[in-house]
């Protein structure tokens, strides 16, 4: 085993972690902000500050207690089918993080007392982790590049 692979580098995972949250808040809050002109009498809007600042927070939780471990799992299972070749490497970690994603809104759930397994919360997760595993295969290779030139 070498340790050049994301399981040994958890500073790319919580960077990874954080801008997940950072990215997934930021197009939340975009996608749920009403524009000033578009907003009806008498109704409470939040601002999009607000939006961004407890998406940011339930997201963090989220991918810091609940993904990353999980992902250290799912990564310590990758490592043993190293003899496939990338794209097969590549399609295993998406299915594998997809799955991951998948426990989780279960997890995320029972936590929560909602057994509707396919809500949009289950979905949320499962798209965070997917996010997840781009950026920390964004940032590992970069961290890589960045200790090969020391």
């Amino acid at each position: 085993m070498t340790k050049t692979h994301r399981m040994y580098r958890p500073r790319g995972k919580i960077l990874a972690a954080v801008l997940t949250a950072v990215f997934i808040s930021l197009v939340m809050g975009i996608y749920h902000y009403v524009p000033l002109d578009e907003r009806l009498e008498n109704t409470h809007y939040y601002s999009f500050e607000y939006s961004f600042a407890v998406g940011l927070l339930i997201n963090l939780a989220i991918l810091l207690f609940l993904i990353m471990p999980l992902s250290i799992l799912v990564d310590g299972f990758l490592l043993y089918r190293k003899n496939d070749n990338t794209y097969m490497r590549l399609l295993l970690a998406i299915a594998a993080y997809g799955l991951l994603g998948f426990i989780g809104g279960v997890i995320y759930s029972i936590f929560t007392v909602n057994f509707n397994t396919f809500s949009a919360q289950t979905m949320h997760i499962i798209a965070g982790s997917l996010v997840f595993l781009s950026l920390q295969l964004v940032l590992n290779d970069g961290f890589f590049h960045l200790s090969s030139n020391r």
